[in-house]
This record gives C-alpha cells, structure tokens and sequence, in this order.
C-alpha cells in the first residue's frame, strides 16, 4: 500500500525548516491508521504543497511569492495553507498573485484580469429561453384547449368507447368486462384463464424474479457487511465527492485503514457469491418456467391448440384451392377439419386499404355512424373571428388533430371498390404455407404426427408436404400474413441491412450528441477544474433517456422490416437487436463516463492509467478513481436508467400519428408513446374539432403491447452488477434505485396491461427463451467483476494491463458460452414434462374468442365474399369491432358479439377498494365518501353527460346536451339499460367528454 508522505526538504529555496518536525523514520513509523494527512506535518509549515508527478506526496514551503512551484497549483493560499490553482473560473495560466494571465479556450480574460467570461455564456440562456417560451406556449394551448366548448361530442363518445373494447378484456363472461386491477399477471385465474396469454404470464413472472433476484442481492449486501465487520457501506464515499488533491488524499488515507483489506475480501467472497446464486437461479428459473409452459398449455386451449401449419404446397390461383387442399387433407389424416387457411401473397398496401373500406361499408349499416360535418360547421365560421393568438392555437390544434375524411359513401366509389376487391380475392396466388383449423388437440396432434412422418411424406400434385413447426405456435392476432411471399433470401438481406442501420444510427447518435457531450465534459474539467454542474448532468441523462426511446423506434421498425414469416420470430429479432443497440449504448455510456473522470483525476494531480485501474499497482490513485467512478455510475443507473426512460414512456408526447392514418391503420412504432397525457389531449382535440368518425377512431387507438421490457430488464440488471467493479459504498444505493425503478415498473405495465393497450394474446415461448438467454449477460458481468477483484486483492497478477483486459473478457465469454450450451441441451431434458391435450373444442374456445384462423386472414375475407359468396361471409375481424362479426358454423365462425359492459372502472375506486381488503383493521368508508369533493363533482358530472339521449347530441354540441332537462336524462337512463348489440352504445363511461 502507497501512504501518503510529507517530504521534509532545504535543499530548495522556499522551503520552510524542518524544526519541529518528526524525521523520516518516525514519521513512516507513525503509519496512516486513525491518523490525518498532516499528523505527521512539522507544526511551523505555512505551506504545503502537492509534488507534481506523484500520487498523494507533498512538501512544505514557506509561502513566499513564487515558492509553489507546481504551475498547475502555484498560488500560496496563507489561510488555507495550502499550494492551490487558480479561484478564478476558466483560467488556464494563472500569476502567483492569484490573477490570471491566460484563460482557456473558450474563455476570454476581463480587462482587470480578476475573471475569465464564457465565450458560449449566451447558449444556456438562449435554450432556456426557447425550452420556457416552448411549455409556455403548450401550457396556454392547453389551457385555451380546455375552455373550448365540446362541439363534437357524440363522435368523442363513439371513439372513447371504441378504443375502451379494443382494450384488453375479460371475452370469458358475457358482457366482455374489464380486468380488475387486482389480477395477478403472474399466474393463471381459477378457471385456468390466462389474461394475455401464456407469453404475458412468462413475461411478469421474468419480472417478479428480477426484482426478487434484487432483493435478494441487497439483503445480502447488508448481511456480507455485518459478518465481515468490513465498511462495505461507506467506502469511497467520502473520497468520491471530494473536488481537490488535498482532500482527496485526505478522505483516502482515512478510508484506506486497517480494514481495507478485509473490504477487498468481502467484496470479493459477496461477488462470487453472488455469481453463483445467479447462475443457478437462472437455471432453475428457465427449468421451472418450461414445466410451467406445458402445464399452462394443458389447462386453457387457445387458437393455436387447433391449427397446423403445412409447408410445401404449390403456388395456385383459381376458386377451388381452399376446396382441393381441404380434400388433401382429409384424405392424408382421415379426419374432417374445420377448414383450411391459406397464406396468400399480395400487395399488403392494396389489401389493406380494401379491408379497411369493407370494415368501414360494413359497419356503417350496424352502426349508423353519420357525418358529423353539418354540425360542426358553426365552428368553422367562428374561427374566422379570432385573434392572432387563437388563430395560433388553433394551427397547433389543427396540426396534431388528423385530417378530416369524407365518409366516401357514394355509389359510384362503392362500384369501384367492388372491382378491385374482386380483382385482389380471385387473382391472389397462394405461397407453399397454409394453416389447417381441427375440431380438437387430439386431431390436431394426430396431422402433426402425420405430416412429421419422415418415412411415409405425404404428396400434394408431386410436393412433398411437411409439418411447419416454426408457424404452429402463434395465435392468429400475431400472424403476419402479409409477409409469407418474403423468401428466405430477401429476409436475410434486410435483416443485414437493419443490423447495419441500427449500427449506423448508435454511432451516428454518438458521433453527433455522445461525442460532442463527452467533449464537452473534458473541456469543462480541463477549464473550469471542476465536474459540470447540474444541466449538464441532466442533459446526459436526458441524452440516455433520448437514445433508448430512439432505440425503441429503430428496432421494433428494424424487425418488421426484416419481414418474418412469424409473429414469434419477429419478436424474438426485436429483443435480440433492441438488447444489442442497448449493449453498444451502454459501452459508449461508460467509456465517457470514465473518460470524463480520468480527466477529472488528472486535473487535481492523479495521474490516472487503465494500467493502474485494471491492475491496482497504486491504491492511493485507484481508490478515488474507483469511488468516483462508482458515484458517477450510481447517478447515472438511478434515476436515468432505472426510472426515467419509463416515466416518458408513460408521459411522452408521440408524433402526429394521428395525420398518418388514413382507414383506421394504425402506426405501430409511434403509438407506444399514446399513454396517459397524449391520450387526454387527443381527447380534448376530438371533442373540440370537426374530426370524422373513422379519423377519431384511429386518433384514439390505444398503443400496442410490446417485449422490449425484457431487454430493459436484464441491461439494467447487467448496469447493477457492474457497480462491483468500483467502491463498494455506492452498490447498496445501485441495488435500492433498482428495485425502487423496477418495482414502479412492474406497476406501470400492470396497469398500462390492463387499461390501455390494445387486445392482445401472446402464447409463444420463444420470447421468454429468449429472455433466458439474456440472463446470461449479468452472470458474465459479475464474473468479469469477481476477476478485477481478483487483481486488486493481488490473488491473481496480470503482467500488464492487456492481459489483465484479456482475462476478464474471456471469463465473461466463457460464462456466456457455458450458460448458452446449458439452456439448450440441459434445461429442455431437465424440465421435459408430459403434455396432455386440452379437453375443450374448436367450437367452445371460438365462441368466447373472436379472432381465429379466419377471419384474421385478410384475403381468405375478401375470398369468402366476392369469390365464395358465403352468406354470410367471413368478415375480417378487427379489434373493438366484435360486433360486426357474424356466425356462420360451415365456415368455422362462432363467435356472436354479445353485449359490452360499456362503463370504465375508477382507477381511484379500484386502488381504494383493494387497499381497503389488504387493510383487514381499516376503516370502511363509503366509496362516495373516500372520493375528494373535486372527485365526486366530476363523477356526478360525467354521469349527467352519459345520461344524455342520442338525440340529444345530435348536432355535436355540449351546450345543446346540457340544455336537455330532467325528461331526456330519464329517457337517456332507459337507454342505457336497455341492451344494444353495438360497439357504440351510449354507456356512463370515465372518459367520456372529460371536462377536466
């Protein structure tokens, strides 16, 4: 271990005597434990001076002008008594009288040479002033937005409860319910229901074990520090803030006593520890969870447990190819199936707007939507009055508002439409893959044995047809059907190409924002002598938060480009390049940060190398690196990983999708921002503007359910093991900030499940095996971790610094590689488990589920009608839009829209009534009487809206519908009592028309 010593010296001028003084021999027998810096310091030295060159070494001078000798730090601070730089901010030269003769780049000296002025000093205010004019211009928008009468009311309402029955839903019970908010996601109901699918389960369940894996870590933390008696809790943190050699030494050598090396063995013997729990809880995790998928897939049959997809089929047209591979069918297996579900290729553009027109024209007989237009045509004169402001925000309204659409209902056009949905169903050519619908599992396991046979391979026209086990997996909502005419070829292409642009994008992202951010940090401690203050530690969390939402939008756009055949694949690509963007995100991230902290160090006079790092060759320089490396690690995993980028998620403002959506299609890579504040503005904006039916349906889509969470997850369980690498006091903090993030995080997307995102059944396990395999990378960490440990406690000696790199990398690989082989020949004979087929059929499961292999297939829809001429036909199925679904038992259709219970849960009176039962001794308090009197007024006046007939709000507007008397709300009561087999029945909703 290097101390610190004090160099005694009269062999150059200034310097003090050494009277007094203890000599060399007395002073390194005094040692450094319960000692200060200057106990051994002779009591008549002024001046004490840091030796340039050496880690914590200094000498005492007299403090005459021009006795510090250091440049770097030659003023004599009498009342300090200390050899200091330069006070005055930006001074690169500084004059022993404390003025400065030169400033740094960037700076220019004023005329009495006391200060040095930011050339750049105009930059901070000029974008705080832009930012303030930018919220105050929303804030005002928003509240001119609020004063606006509601002119469009019957269309806000229809949109707010269409986009309520495209929500997650309980399609079990008859009147489609919501969730309570109480239901366990991780694990099955009663009734074996799952809500979400087996995948959701999986993925709450990866969730619940991150945060215990957390919790468990923590605890053991406190524990290893108690039975060590070592000071595992407030290392480096004392060291770790401190701004200048002299304290920085100071705080060091009192952190570096006699119980440092049992700190360095503790933390080590808790790293190993650490390690191996992980490793073997991730194993027993995977085990478990892959007994769990069979036992779930035996106790509720869903969509997938009755189809078979089939490879190998010749590529036909004509009106007969459902009919001749359904005849090739029956006659292979010997059983009669439901139907057959060809995956056609077409022009996905020209099919989707045909589907999308045919919904339309089909829903406007079940619907009677109308046209709004008339009745807000008041509004658009009244618009002409106004002043410059409101003309203002009125653009910015009209500008996030989506056009308005004609109802396009002419005759002419519907003729037009005709022709070229005949065109599409009979000229659409078939590709080599077809689904197979059987009326039970054990039908379905028979085809799948027949078709798997290698020895008797069934011909269809001269084809050998096979068994598709990559397809069988999917239900038919994650079926990308468009994407079966993609070859093989091609899909490996665009998958290079997408690997290349996300490359291309992390380093132009850093090139343009991280390197000139890191510059910026480097500069500001080489001028100023000091770490950047609090904007700019907020504009690199913000910069974190910025590229990871980024990375969000390039990878799920990146996976559906890559054009997969199946939903599962699709998926997977997505968690594979989003975890891999995040990785490189991540290197860059620490690179800066250890690059702006080595020139921090090498500014108050430790010269920092990777060698003395990786090494630990000179405790009295590693030490304060490794505590300000862990502090500045700490405030960058909390709250700038762990929390922030979830808390835009939830708040963020998304980008016009709503001016990108013609027929109700919607855009996936932007709708995962439409949560909590979009969702109430686009409210207001349809309420207030002349928007049509079909453009408020697709403003107000609720935002897709994604798996990206898993590669959040395991990264930031990755960024906590890495605070072992740096002092131990700052791992605590990390752990803490993790399950504090992560624990709101499960929150988050519990509610966000259940309330606002768009109906969704994953089944798949590929995702979760995915997940799995990610697990691997916080193993490798702390491996790699447990190494360095290894090097600083001296058990292991590398010759230099690449060999010392080399080993921690190729521990970490290893680790990698063993965990991988394990998962994939362990883990599937370990946890292999019987399988029994489901008891329910094709029918009974059809019935509470309306997507199926059918009606899912936009071409076999188009086919049914204008080439089959079913009566009546299948009708393509589009979520919150059950109620134009027909039975029809000879296509395999039995789903029969029943009646929705219309009115949304209180978030405030669900949380209440569940904080009530987990209270068993709480007080029972009225569900009237615990809302704020702001609360009940607002209730009350959403139910005098609700209650408000259709007639009544006939011509849009608010006031009109206040205008109705007692009379109309008791006849809007009876209609709403009343059952209408309608998605757009006039129900007491939360949402609707929301003044607040």
């Amino acid at each position: 271990m290097t101390s610190a010593i004090l160099v005694v010296s009269d062999a150059a001028p200034g310097i003090c005597e050494a009277s007094g003084s203890l000599p060399w021999k007395e002073a390194d027998a005094v040692g450094i434990e319960g000692h200060s810096l200057w106990r051994p310091c002779p009591e008549n030295c002024p001046i004490r001076m840091h030796l340039p060159g050496e880690s914590c070494e200094f000498t005492c001078v007299n403090g005459s002008l021009g006795s510090c000798t250091d440049m770097a730090m030659n003023v004599a601070d009498v009342a300090k008594g200390i050899c200091r730089s330069c006070e005055i901010s930006g001074c690169q030269v500084c004059s022993p009288e404390d003025r400065c003769n030169e400033c740094a780049v960037g700076f220019y000296l004023s005329k009495d040479g006391k200060a040095c002025h930011s050339k750049y000093a105009f930059f901070a205010p000029c974008v705080y002033a832009i930012l303030g004019v930018f919220l105050l211009t929303m804030a005002s928008w928003y509240l001119w937005l609020r004063k606006q009468p509601i002119v469009n009311l019957r269309v806000l309402k229809r949109a707010v409860i269409r986009r309520h029955h495209m929500n997650l839903r309980d399609h079990t019970t008859q009147q489609h319910p919501w969730y309570p908010l109480s239901t366990n996601l991780c694990r099955a109901r009663a009734d074996g229901h799952i809500v979400g699918g087996r995948a959701l389960l999986m993925f709450f369940s990866f969730q619940a074990f991150v945060i215990s894996w957390t919790v468990f870590a923590a605890c053991s933390w406190l524990m290893c520090a108690w039975v060590s008696k070592a000071p595992l809790l407030s290392e480096g943190k004392v060291s770790g803030v401190k701004e200048d050699i002299f304290s920085i030494c100071n705080a060091t050598l009192n952190e570096l006593g006699g119980e440092r090396q049992s700190t360095k063995v503790g933390k080590l013997a808790y790293t190993l520890a650490l390690y191996f729990f992980t490793t073997l809880a991730t194993f027993f995790y995977a085990v478990s969870q892959s007994r769990r998928r069979v036992r779930l897939d035996t106790d509720e049959a869903t969509m997938k447990d009755f189809a078979v997809m089939l490879k190998g089929f010749p590529c036909e047209t004509g009106s007969q190819v459902e009919q001749q591979r359904l005849s090739f069918v029956r006659k292979t297996t010997g059983c009669h199936p439901i139907g057959v579900s060809i995956c056609w290729a077409y022009n996905a553009k020209e099919v989707t707007e045909l589907i999308a027109r045919e919904t339309w024209l089909w829903g406007k007989v079940r619907d009677s939507c109308g046209d709004v237009r008339q009745a807000n045509m008041p509004l658009q004169h009244n618009e002409r009055r106004c002043g410059l402001m409101r003309s203002f925000f009125l653009f910015l309204t009209h500008l996030i508002a989506p056009p308005t659409q004609p109802e396009d209902a002419d005759l002419g056009k519907a003729r037009r439409h005709e022709e070229r949905a005949v065109s599409a169903a009979a000229n659409a050519q078939s590709t080599s893959f077809m689904y197979v619908v059987f009326r039970s599992e054990t039908e379905r396991d028979h085809a799948k044995r027949v078709f798997s046979c290698e020895s008797e391979i069934p011909l269809y026209r001269g084809l050998a047809v096979q068994y598709e086990r990559e397809g069988s997996g999917s239900e038919p909502e994650n079926v990308p059907w468009q994407n079966f005419s993609n070859d093989a070829q091609g899909m490996r292409y665009r998958a290079l190409t997408s690997v290349c642009a996300i490359a291309g994008a992390i380093l132009l992202w850093g090139l343009l924002f991280y390197f000139p951010f890191a510059m910026y940090e480097a500069w500001s401690y080489s001028a100023l002598g000091e770490p950047t203050d609090f904007t700019s530690e907020t504009t690199f969390s913000m910069l974190v938060v910025a590229g990871n939402q980024i990375l969000y939008l390039l990878c799920e756009k990146a996976s559906q480009f890559i054009g997969f055949r199946f939903a599962s694949q699709q998926l997977t690509a997505y968690i594979g390049l989003y975890t891999m963007a995040l990785l490189s995100n991540l290197a860059i991230d620490l690179a800066i940060l250890f690059y702006t902290t080595r020139i921090a160090m090498e500014n108050v006079g430790l010269d920092v190398t990777r060698a003395a790092f990786l090494l630990g060759n000179d405790e009295m320089i590693c030490f304060p690196v490794r505590a300000r490396m862990g502090a500045r690690l700490m405030s960058y995993n909390f709250p700038a990983c762990f929390l922030l980028p979830f808390l835009c998620e939830a708040l963020s403002w998304p980008k016009l999708q709503g001016a990108l959506c013609w027929f109700a299609v919607p855009c996936p890579a932007l709708e995962r921002f439409t949560v909590i504040v979009p969702y109430h503005i686009y409210k207001k904006v349809v309420g207030t503007q002349p928007i049509s039916q079909r453009a408020a349906d697709a403003f107000l889509l609720p935002p897709l359910f994604e798996m990206g969470r898993y590669a959040d997850v395991v990264l930031n369980m990755t960024q906590a093991t890495i605070s072992l690498c740096f002092s131990a006091g700052y791992v605590l903090p990390t752990l803490v900030g993790m399950f504090i993030g992560h624990t709101l995080v499960y929150a988050w997307d519990h509610y966000r499940v259940l309330r606002h995102v768009r109906k969704f059944r994953f089944t798949s396990f590929r995702t979760e095996k995915a997940a799995q395999r990610m697990l691997a990378l916080p193993g490798a960490s702390l491996l790699a971790s447990a190494m360095l440990q290894l090097f600083q406690v001296g058990a292991v000696t590398p010759s230099t610094e690449a060999v010392a790199a080399i080993v921690m990398i190729g521990a970490a690989i290893a680790h990698i590689a063993l965990h991988l082989l394990v998962l994939q020949y362990v883990v599937p004979w370990v946890g292999a488990t019987e399988h029994t087929a489901a008891t329910q059929t094709y029918e009974q499961v059809a019935k509470m589920n309306p997507g199926n292999w059918f009606n899912m297939n936009p071409i076999h829809c188009l086919r049914s009608r204008y080439v089959h001429q079913h009566d009546p036909p299948c009708i393509f199925y589009q979520i919150g839009k059950e109620h134009l679904l027909e039975p029809n038992a000879k296509l395999g259709l039995f789903y029969s829209a029943p009646e929705w219970k219309n009115e949304a849960p209180s978030t405030y009176l669900e949380l209440a009534r569940l904080a009530r039962r987990s209270l068993a001794r709480g007080t029972l308090v009225a569900d009237s009487g615990m809302l704020p009197q702001g609360a009940r007024d607002e209730e009350l006046q959403r139910e005098q809206i609700c209650a408000v007939p259709e007639e009544a709000v006939e011509d849009g507007s608010m006031a009109e519908a206040h205008r109705t008397g007692p009379q109309g709300q008791s006849a809007g009561s009876k209609a709403v009592e009343k059952p209408r087999k309608s998605v757009v029945t006039f129900a007491s909703d939360e949402h609707d028309a929301d003044q607040d």
